[in-house]
């Protein structure tokens, strides 16, 4: 299971996705109830846009009780659910992946940016304060953190942001924006 499912894993890497599709099906007719095999076939289905047949797969993978991280699968078929353009689904399941584990961090970021998109910018800045707490800058949420302390007004907040993006990403694609 685990030799097809790294398979699967480098196959998509390499863009050869016909040969990872049946990689991972190859490790999930060895073990139908593998929960990372599952999460993974779940994420390569959901990048061919293929998002109906993902969801499904992440769902199986948390059914099973012995999986120790339910919350990742959970995280990605939020992430999922947002490349479908569906944040009322995305919510759900970025809400129970932090049920199960409130320190994820990119469940975190995504509820900070469902919020925002919303126009509930407390809600936001609540969720952006848990995942600063807890996970390194990165461009992505630098970026958004200068959105979000322009919307609260903060523009001291902003500035600070924006220095931070530009001393520590300055080659990223946020910085130059």
């Amino acid at each position: 299971v685990d030799a097809h499912d790294a398979m699967g894993l480098l196959r998509t890497r390499l863009r050869q996705f016909d040969e990872a599709e049946q990689s991972y099906k190859a490790a999930l007719r060895a073990d139908p109830g593998n929960s990372m095999a599952l999460n993974n076939y779940g994420q390569f289905l959901c990048q061919q846009k293929r998002y109906d047949e993902g969801q499904a797969r992440f769902t199986d993978a948390v059914k099973n009780p012995l999986y120790r991280t339910p919350e990742i699968a959970l995280t990605n078929a939020g992430l999922c659910a947002m490349q479908a353009n569906d944040p009322t689904r995305a919510e759900n399941h970025f809400r129970a992946a932090l049920e199960k584990n409130p320190m994820v961090a990119p469940a975190l970021l995504q509820m900070a940016q469902i919020h925002y998109d919303r126009g509930s910018f407390t809600d936001a800045e609540s969720y952006y304060k848990r995942y600063l707490a807890i996970a390194p800058q990165t461009p992505r949420s630098l970026a958004f953190g200068i959105r979000l302390s322009n919307a609260l007004g903060d523009t001291d907040k902003a500035a600070s942001y924006g220095i931070s993006l530009r001393n520590k990403f300055p080659d990223s694609r946020e910085a130059g924006q």
